[in-house]
């Protein structure tokens, strides 16, 4: 199992109108790795635009500390079952993708997860409906706002 960026950034900011049923997921999703019964995996590209989203002054009026915003990622990753994976999907995978898919522009990180979690056999959870297009039914999670 693993976040998109969506996830993690409604659920570390309290204040963002999805914080309750991302942060749902995540505790319960967290509990179920120190127990064993799922894989928990932090995606590189991920944890960088959760920290480009959350320190981003155009995004929020108030910006957190990078300090904060990296204590909350070294927390997850104390978790048991929780992992940082950095390698991401080959140009293949990606190349498929994008041409199967005509992939540009917004799409383009959005492919690179998708392609990173079909390669590496994991599922998504996301707020994001453009994965439905990206991913296949049984690597996808939609929480519902």
């Amino acid at each position: 199992m693993t976040p998109d960026v969506n996830v993690l950034v409604s659920a570390y900011r309290p204040d963002h109108p999805l914080h309750q049923p991302a942060r749902l997921w995540l505790d319960e999703t967290i509990r179920q790795a120190a127990k064993g019964r799922a894989n928990f995996v932090l995606l590189s590209m991920v944890v960088t635009g959760f920290i480009r989203i959350t320190t981003h002054p155009q995004i929020f009026r108030e910006i957190d500390p990078i300090q904060d915003v990296s204590d909350f990622i070294d927390s997850l990753l104390r978790c048991p079952g929780v992992q940082f994976q950095a390698h991401s999907a080959t140009w293949p995978h990606l190349q498929q993708l994008f041409l199967t898919q005509r992939i540009r522009g917004n799409l383009v990180s959005d492919a690179w997860i998708a392609a990173t979690v079909v390669q590496s056999g994991e599922t998504l959870c996301t707020f994001d409906r453009d994965f439905t297009r990206l991913l296949p039914s049984h690597q996808l999670i939609l929480l519902k706002p």
